[in-house]
């Protein structure tokens, strides 16, 4: 629940975009710029909020994160600016951080490495329900208020709805506590060159992930969908994505999981395409096909990180905390640069250009990791 309520809030704006440009009278830029408000703060604090997590644990931390993307949400509906938009977005930033970080973490001390990817194919699977109700009912929602804003408002309700159910049936914090050395010993993290191209692997998932999770419904609604048809698309794409992580993840066994990667981005750098240039019955094909990726990659480079040497089950939450801090400076840049990209273009064919070539290079960056047979040993 925790995890469906961040994607629920966090995909709020998509589905409603032109109807909020339009209302606080924002630009394509400023509205890429609002997208990647919350990964701009997020990569700023998940550093820190991985060491908080491995200090208080999990069951403090993912309510805390319950409630600040609550208030995200509360305050995405009072905005009365593009400005004020930035700022409501920004504050899912900070309690983003606590939910993302915190499932794995809970992975780590819940399961098995046998068991990890099932697990986490499970989890990774929430928030794009998440996505997927918030793309479905979000407009639908909007013509019963008659506004969009009560819409946000009930999303938020969710999130905190969802924050309380946690604090009842999540039980007690496990031990949580780090000796000394383990703690110094975090910063060889920085230092380890797994660990690194883990790092830059996430910066490209991200930024390829979220620029589509917060313009694909436009992309689509600039050729022969409409806003409700282009959103519902959207949304079966990341419906086919679910079942994908929950299959993929926990079959790939840990040397062979670089080379689906490979496979996958290079069928993502294809796919996006097909969102700007071809028949409608290629384009669902397409959107099936990115939303596979999108939703399999994260558990699939986060699966790679557990398995690096130097990344132990109590330093779980602080490697985690680079990993998304790598990951959102990939999350805020995507957003905006495609928001750049159409403001200055007459359409999006440039912007899928720029994520095509970014999909590639993640296939390359996939291809060298199967190249070092870093995992075959995990």
């Amino acid at each position: 629940m925790l995890y469906a309520s961040f994607g629920l809030v966090a995909g709020s704006l998509a589905p409603l975009l032109s109807h909020i440009r339009n209302d606080l009278n924002m630009s394509h830029a400023a509205m890429g710029a609002a997208l990647g408000a919350w990964p701009f703060v997020y990569l700023a604090v998940s550093a820190v909020v991985g060491k908080v997590l491995d200090r208080v644990g999990v069951r403090v931390g993912l309510a805390l994160g319950a409630a600040l993307i609550g208030m995200s949400g509360l305050l995405r509906g009072a905005a009365q600016s593009g400005t004020g938009l930035w700022l409501a977005v920004a504050v899912f930033g900070l309690g983003g951080p606590f939910i993302s970080i915190g499932a794995p973490k809970l992975v780590t001390q819940w399961f098995t490495s046998q068991e990890r990817g099932l697990a986490v194919g499970v989890y990774s699977t929430a928030p794009s329900v998440g996505w997927i109700v918030a793309l479905v009912v979000a407009d639908p929602l909007r013509t019963f208020f008659g506004d969009w804003r009560w819409v946000m408002v009930t999303f938020a309700l969710a999130s905190v709805l969802s924050g309380l159910f946690w604090i009842g049936v999540g039980g007690s914090n496990p031990a949580t506590e780090m000796s000394p050395s383990q703690n110094e010993s975090n910063s060889a993290l920085w230092g380890d060159p797994t660990v690194r191209r883990l790092l830059f692997l996430a910066f490209m998932i991200f930024f390829v992930g979220h620029a589509l999770t917060g313009w694909m419904p436009e992309m689509l609604h600039s050729g022969p969908w409409s806003t409700r048809g282009a959103a519902w698309l959207t949304a079966s794409g990341i419906a086919v994505g679910v079942v994908g992580s929950l299959l993929i993840p926990g079959r790939v066994t840990s040397h062979a999981r670089p080379k689906v990667l490979v496979a996958m981005f290079g069928a993502m750098a294809i796919a996006v395409w097909a969102l700007v240039i071809t028949p409608q019955m290629v384009q669902v094909i397409a959107v099936a096909v990115i939303g596979v990726v999108r939703v399999s990659s994260v558990p699939m480079a986060m699966l790679l990180l557990m398995s690096a040497p130097r990344v132990s089950d109590a330093r779980m939450g602080a490697a985690g905390g680079l990993f998304f801090t790598a990951g959102e400076l990939g999350g805020v840049t995507g957003p905006w640069l495609i928001g750049i990209a159409r403001q200055n273009s007459v359409d999006f064919v440039p912007a899928v250009a720029m994520l095509s070539l970014v999909a590639l290079v993640s296939a390359v960056a996939c291809w060298w990791f199967t190249r070092s047979g870093f995992f075959n040993n995990a």
